[in-house]
This record gives structure tokens, C-alpha cells and sequence, in this order.
């Protein structure tokens, strides 16, 4: 089967593309202002953003998928305001008990979310009225829906909890979750104008670690801010399985702090630049497979545009990295793990260094689950299956195997 027969993204390339013209232009912005994170945080997502924004929105703008259950005839815009009101009453609780949850293993993990905020409040608060005052042509959807089961609720107290429309809760708690954490670390590394500069023959490398960082974590920022159907972008499903769940969520603070704080962990202060030596001839070599290694992790989720987001559904993208395997990110940010902390190597002895490499084959091997229960859930999807068929014959495995294929079916038939 010829490439051509690849199945169609959800996202197209000129959507990444935007977004990353629109960073660098961010980023020559913020290198004139003073040092402000917060606001160079806020630039950067603006920038990059906004020309991803227009397009997704130009080219939905015509065919809105319609989400939820149609409004009727007989449902008032008075009607989908008050739903709207209630359905942000329902979720606020949730937003705060998640919040309050993030800084429990660190008060300073998510200073960087209160930094933003604090200059964004404003536009927060005007989001929330457009919100509330202009619903959306197509049918109830989002807060919307737990706001019209409350009311109807309300006037009819035999309403079934059971008809709660729980996965609207589900894609928040993702929002809520997430939204913060990468906020955060976007301000961080948008702070770290100057990063680590203990020696200048090594500056390439860490300035590059900072700046695919900041770019994996402005365009993941954007994911979780964009979830609006006007730009194709809604939750079409979130993962409901609570494997799932717990897979991912233990590669993120605070869980992934506790692991640590537990033995969890898979290095003792030695790292691959500290093993090798500043003046070591495989220096660059090693810092280059890296800093490679994070650039695929970075361009995996800019490739989603407006739509990453960890377990969800927001449509099948197909080019870029998913060009070759079903797992670029993960699989990259595994490797690079390896190169990164160098666990087999130890001040402790041999016995340690085993155990460093078997608990990074564990994180590993959390990895692996991770992609078997997000399989388990876009499988659900025919595009998905059509996508993961065509890498099965075509991706970076299928690949690498044909010629291993070609020779014993070679020495069949001899």
C-alpha cells in the first residue's frame, strides 16, 4: 500500500506550522521585555495560539459538529444562560478540590498557574460571561449539560442520579488537572531566559533542553485551554477506565513525587554530563541524540495544534512523528531517560546501579501501559483502527523488519 493511502489527520500541518511561526514570534517579543515571567508566559501562548486559533476556527467555521443534544425550538436563550450558570456551579467545586490537591507534595508546583492568573483575572472573568450570555448554536454541551440536568432536576425531584451526565465532569477534572500543571511549567521555563549557564561550552545544550521544554509546554497549555467546538476541538470522549487513570496520573506531580519520596527513584545525582566529563569527546554526540530524542517529544505535541490533551479523545492526528509509530512522544521521552540519567552508572556500587535500571524499566513499563490503555480507548473509533492497520504495515517498526521478513521468506523457498 502506497504512503498516499496513509488515513487523514484531524489536525492539518499548516495548524502546527502557524503555532510555531507564532512562538518564535513570541519569543523575539519576550527577549525585548524585561523580566517578567508571568507575562512572557502569557505572550508565548498568545502568540502561538492565536494564528492556530483563527485557522481551526476558519476552517470549522462552516460545518460546527453538533455536540450534545439539539436545544429544540422550545428552549429559550433565558433557558441555556441559566444551564450554563448552574453547570459552572456544578464544576467549581471540582476546580478548587483540585487545586487545593497539586501543591500537597509541593506549595511551589503550580506558582507559576497563580502567577498568570493573577494578570489574567480579568479576561477569566469576561471568558466566563461571554460564556454564561452567548451559548453555543449547536446543543447543549459541556458545563451546559450538568446545568440543564440540575435544573430539570430541580422541577422534577424523580430525575434519575444515574442520567447525570458524568463524563462532563470526567473532561473537567482532565482540564482542571492539567491546565495548572502545564501553566505552570510554561511560566517556569519561560523564567529560565538564562538557563543553568555553569559553563559555556555546554550552554547549547541546556538552552536547547529550555527551549524544546518551553515549547512542549506552551503548545500542551493551549491543548487544555482549547476545547471548544467552534474550532473542531471539543472532547469527543475522555478515557473512563480507571487503569488508565492511575498509569497517567503517576507520571505527573504530585503522584510521581510520592513515588519518589518512597524509593521510586532512579538516580543518585549522577547524570550523563557528570559521568562522561565536561571534556569528553562524546559529549556532543550524546547531548545532540538528546536534545533530538526531546525535540520528537515536543513536535509530537505540537502536531495535535489546539487538541493535545492526556486522556482524551479530540480526534486521530496521523502525520509528523504518528507518521512512524503510534507512541512518539512516549517512546522518545523513554529513551532520552536512559541517556539522561545514565542509571546503570553509580557511586554506590553495581547493586545500586541494577536497581536504578530496573526502576527505570519500571517507569518504562508505566509508559507501556500508558499506550496499551489509550489504544484500548481510541480503538473505539474506525479512524483510529484504520490509522493503527496502516502503521501495523507501514510505520517505523513495520520498517525495520521488512528486510528481516524478506530473508526468511527467502530462505522458505530456497
Amino acid at each position: 500500500m502506497a504512503d498516499m493511502s496513509r488515513p487523514a489527520s484531524a489536525v492539518p500541518w499548516r495548524t502546527g506550522i502557524a503555532g510555531l511561526a507564532g512562538f518564535a514570534a513570541g519569543l523575539g517579543c519576550v527577549a525585548q521585555m524585561p523580566s517578567l515571567p508571568a507575562l512572557a508566559c502569557i505572550v508565548l501562548v498568545s502568540s502561538t495560539g492565536l494564528p492556530m486559533w483563527w485557522l481551526e476556527w476558519h476552517r470549522h467555521r462552516r460545518v460546527l459538529p453538533i455536540v450534545g443534544a439539539p436545544c429544540g425550538p422550545s428552549r429559550g436563550l433565558q433557558e441555556r444562560r441559566k444551564w450554563r450558570l448552574r453547570g459552572l456551579m456544578a464544576g467549581a467545586p471540582l476546580w478548587l478540590a483540585t487545586l487545593s490537591l497539586l501543591p500537597a507534595a509541593d506549595p511551589y508546583l503550580i506558582s507559576g498557574f497563580w502567577g498568570a492568573l493573577a494578570m489574567l483575572w480579568p479576561v477569566l472573568l469576561a471568558g466566563l460571561a461571554v460564556y454564561v450570555w452567548r451559548p453555543s448554536k449547536t446543543g447543549p454541551d459541556g458545563l451546559e449539560l450538568a446545568g440543564r440536568w440540575l435544573s430539570q432536576r430541580l422541577h422534577d425531584q424523580q430525575i434519575a442520579s444515574g442520567s447525570f451526565p458524568w463524563h462532563v465532569l470526567r473532561d473537567h477534572l482532565i482540564k482542571a488537572f492539567f491546565l495548572p500543571l502545564m501553566l505552570a511549567a510554561a511560566y517556569g521555563w519561560a523564567e529560565s531566559a538564562d538557563p543553568w549557564q555553569t559553563d559555556t561550552r555546554l550552554q547549547w545544550y541546556y538552552g536547547g533542553v529550555a527551549l524544546i521544554l518551553l515549547l512542549d509546554t506552551t503548545f500542551a497549555t493551549i491543548g487544555y485551554l482549547t476545547t471548544s467546538p467552534r474550532l473542531g476541538a471539543q472532547v469527543r470522549s475522555s478515557n473512563p477506565d480507571w487503569l488508565a487513570w492511575i498509569v497517567t496520573l503517576a507520571c505527573y506531580p504530585p503522584f510521581f513525587t510520592w513515588l519518589q519520596r518512597s524509593g521510586f527513584t532512579y538516580r543518585d545525582g549522577i547524570e550523563w554530563i557528570d559521568w562522561l566529563g565536561i571534556s569528553h569527546v562524546l559529549i556532543p554526540l550524546w547531548g545532540a541524540a538528546i536534545l533530538a530524542l526531546m525535540a520528537i517529544t515536543a513536535l509530537s505535541t505540537v502536531v495535535f495544534g489546539v487538541r493535545f490533551s492526556n486522556l482524551t479523545h479530540r480526534g486521530i492526528v496521523t502525520h509528523g512523528p504518528y507518521r512512524w509509530t503510534k507512541h512518539p512522544a512516549y517512546l522518545s521521552k523513554n529513551v532520552a531517560w536512559w541517556l539522561i540519567s545514565v542509571p546503570f552508572v553509580s557511586q554506590a556500587g553495581a547493586a545500586t546501579a541494577l536497581t536504578h535500571c530496573a526502576i527505570l524499566l519500571g517507569m518504562n513499563l508505566i509508559y507501556w501501559a500508558r499506550a496499551k490503555t489509550e489504544e484500548c480507548h481510541l480503538g473505539r473509533d474506525p479512524a483510529y483502527r484504520e490509522y493503527a492497520a496502516w502503521i501495523a504495515r507501514h510505520g517505523l517498526l513495520a520498517h525495520m523488519l521488512r528486510p528481516l521478513r524478506k530473508r526468511i521468506h527467502a530462505y522458505g523457498t530456497s
